[in-house]
């Protein structure tokens, strides 16, 4: 007789691929003859922006620019803040190790490494620095497991695995356009237009998914003959259909979106402008995936080798969406400057080591910068950066290997001013989406049967054994090569005519029947 196998494979998570790339930037920004010379910068912030984000096979192609923007000031009298800004490109393709990967976008984060601007006339300015983009890439790890086994005599323990595996994700870029009303007296008291993507709901259907949503966009500018920064909002509310192949009712949709250009444009004389807005929604679809494998098996009529394996899948640990309040406070250099306004640069959560004894546990933890700009009674204007670390959710038990954050976060509220000689800045940021961490299974793949055991006529029938609460039918009627239900049936232990996994007694004698 031969032992009839049963095998399937899974798909499981194989871990996380980390790089770090280096992006230089080396470039001159010229001042349009319509905007004033430069007599002071007061600020230098460099953003990538990526327009292209996949990988495929074993590549990770990543291509975009760094938005190098530049406030400064001219040698006319008051506070007056100006802007300019340069795009430079980047493209970058790397080569992973050999193995399988998730298709679609890779997780990026990064913070600037250095910034070096000098003006070196009164209409060029010189930027020389380096900014550090982040990439994570998730693996995937072919597991061929053992599912059924009949025949010879076999005895099996069955079990479920289940989690979750990611059958699509996309970045789709998308414009709007919206008339609103010009914030200040002239065009160019405008200092920056930034936005945030609020999701409001998302809904599958076969192939495609349903994104609902709302951008809110921040004009902010500097109102003439006032030194502190003002900001208009305005709501737009969106609605997009994402083509998605292979995707069902049942499966798990992550949203989130960032804004990623903002242009507003005017006629002369005229009391409203043209609001265009370029802006990226990011959507992953996660699969559940069960299957029924073998945990462990033993012959009732020769020895036994087995052959087990773990694997990993992918499960919701936490719930992101939600948001989290910073509240920053520090010495101000000057006590006599006053709080003009603040920008403020949001990094990434990524996992992370929590420090703390005996267990091992991660969190998520991102960097930001509130550039705090303040006057001082002279009307120059200095930047004071305030780094931060935030930190969504809590902490939970696991590494950073098998820890994955499917989110995005945005900064929806900036409140700043100083109180004496201090200061103070509240920042909320808004989080949308799920903390994924990896669950081990174990799970037989391969088993091979021995030599017949000898011929146990002569030996006893019946074995006695004291078993304790929370032993496994099925690790008992192994030690003595007995039948599952030969030993449940012996000791009416079968409920339902199902048997009992674990004994639920604290102490009890049973009968081990020999297997015929």
């Amino acid at each position: 007789m031969e032992l009839k196998v049963f095998k399937d494979t899974i798909a499981a998570y194989g871990g996380r691929w980390e790089t770090r790339l280096e992006l230089p930037v080396e470039t001159e920004i010229l001042i349009p003859d319509y905007l004033p010379a430069v007599f002071k910068i007061v600020k230098c912030r460099i953003e990538p922006v990526l327009l292209q984000n996949r990988v495929s096979g074993t590549r990770w192609q990543s291509e975009g620019y760094l938005r190098c923007t530049v406030y400064y000031q001219s040698d006319e009298p008051g506070c007056h803040l100006y802007r300019t800004e340069q795009k430079f490109a980047f493209e970058k393709a790397v080569e992973l190790p050999a193995g399988c990967y998730m298709e679609g976008p890779a997780q990026t984060w990064g913070e600037t490494e250095y910034c070096n601007c000098r003006a070196v006339s009164e209409h060029r300015i010189d930027l020389r620095g380096a900014y550090i983009l982040c990439g994570a890439v998730l693996a995937t790890r072919e597991c061929e497991l053992l599912t059924s086994l009949a025949d010879c005599g076999i005895e099996q323990r069955a079990r479920e695995l289940q989690g979750l595996h990611r059958i699509a994700a996309e970045e789709r870029t998308f414009t709007v356009a919206r008339t609103v009303p010009l914030p200040g007296a002239a065009e160019e008291t405008v200092l920056d237009i930034a936005g945030t993507f609020a999701p409001g709901g998302a809904s599958l259907q076969t192939g495609q998914a349903s994104i609902q949503g709302t951008l809110q966009v921040q004009i902010c500018y500097q109102p003439v003959n006032e030194e502190k920064l003002a900001v208009r909002q305005t709501e737009i509310p969106v609605q997009q259909t994402v083509e998605m192949t292979g995707v069902g009712e049942e499966d798990l949709c992550i949203t989130w979106g960032e804004v990623m250009a903002c242009t507003l444009s005017a006629a002369e004389g005229s009391e409203e402008a043209e609001l265009n807005l370029t802006w990226k929604l990011h959507v992953e679809v996660w699969h559940a995936v069960r299957c029924n494998v073998v945990a462990d098996a033993y012959s009732t009529l020769c020895r036994t080798q087995t052959v087990q394996t773990s694997c990993k899948l992918l499960h919701v640990a936490a719930d992101l969406n939600g948001s989290v309040e910073i509240e920053l406070e520090d010495d101000l250099p000057d006590a006599d400057v006053t709080v003009v306004g603040c920008f403020v640069t949001l990094g990434a959560a990524v996992p992370v080591e929590n420090e703390k004894e005996g267990e091992k546990e991660v969190c998520l933890a991102g960097k930001g910068t509130a550039h705090v700009l303040c006057a001082d009674p002279r009307g120059e204007m200095t930047c004071y950066d305030k780094t931060f670390t935030w930190k969504p959710g809590g902490s939970w038990t696991g590494t950073v290997a098998d820890t994955c954050a499917c989110m995005g976060a945005c900064v929806t509220r900036v409140n700043s001013g100083k109180n004496g000689a201090r200061l103070r800045v509240e920042l909320t940021i808004q989080c949308a989406g799920f903390l994924l961490q990896a669950v081990t299974g174990e799970a037989l793949c391969e088993v091979e049967l021995g030599e017949e055991y000898a011929d146990g006529s002569d030996g006893p029938a019946l074995h006695l054994y004291y078993a304790r609460q929370g032993e496994r039918v099925f690790d008992i009627a192994k030690r003595y090569h007995a039948r599952c239900r030969d030993l449940a049936a012996a000791n009416h232990l079968e409920r339902d005519g199902v048997t009992p996994q674990e004994l639920t007694t604290e102490t009890a004698c049973l009968l081990i029947p020999a297997a015929l």
